[in-house]
């Protein structure tokens, strides 16, 4: 029987039995409706998606009733956590989610030998694949998002000369735009997920173009960037894929 992996442990170190009942194909969304007095129907205030929840049923069995409590318990061990952990399964092991624990987990036992429980574990909305690189060549590069939902990029960027800005455009319309007097072996990361601009690891967020810088996405497919000023650095791209 498939299993899963959760906090590094996969199931199967616990003789754990799983059955998954609902893996959600859709989270939920936090839209919000405002009905009008006088007008039909309302008005929608669109917005992202809720978590996603996942459940199992489970099962354990041991040699007898101290060796059923013993595992239980390293069971509750192995699911507790404070953040977010990795979760990721046997049938899809190409992608993750980051997910906790929701609310209690009660144990049954059916016999001195075999006990059962469910697991919900709520997660972020969307399911990730290992995060990818490319280098951009001679200023320029066609990014491939496999995704099916935007991705958003990490750039880091050397310097080979000196320069006073750098700037990267997707698709000859958004951009983003740091300002600054950059010399040689200077090392520029732009974070479109987090915000952060970082100069040698120096949180700069001065040196964005705020006014007119849009932290882009990657949409699903193709997305084409350049580089500007040329020949003045090397910059290479990072993103995580995600998924419904």
């Amino acid at each position: 029987m498939y299993g899963f992996t959760f906090n590094d442990q996969h199931s199967d170190e616990f003789h754990l039995i799983m059955r998954s009942v609902n893996r959600q194909l859709l989270p939920g969304n936090n839209d919000a409706y405002a009905a009008i007095p006088g007008r039909d129907g309302s008005i929608l205030f669109a917005s992202g998606l809720k978590n996603r929840t996942i459940s199992l049923k489970c099962a354990i069995k041991g040699t007898s009733l101290e060796d059923l409590r013993k595992k239980a318990r390293d069971v509750a061990a192995w699911l507790y956590t404070k953040d977010y952990a990795i979760l990721s399964f046997d049938d899809e092991t190409d992608l993750y989610y980051k997910a906790k624990i929701a609310g209690q987990v009660d144990f049954e036992n059916i016999t001195k030998t075999l006990g059962t429980f469910d697991i919900i574990f709520e997660c972020e909305p969307f399911a990730y694949a290992t995060e990818d690189d490319q280098d951009f060549a001679n200023d320029a590069a066609v990014v491939v998002n496999p995704g099916n939902v935007v991705a958003y990029p990490r750039f880091v960027v050397t310097f080979t000369d000196s320069a006073t800005e750098w700037k990267v455009t997707l698709g000859g319309a958004k951009y983003i735009r740091v300002v600054n007097n950059f010399v040689a072996t200077d090392v520029l990361e732009v974070n479109c997920s987090t915000g952060a601009i970082l100069l040698n690891d120096t949180r700069s967020m001065s040196l964005l173009d705020w006014e007119n810088s849009n932290l882009f996405g990657l949409e699903p497919g193709e997305n084409t960037m350049a580089i500007t000023p040329t020949g003045k650095c090397t910059t290479k791209i990072y993103w995580t894929p995600r998924y419904l």
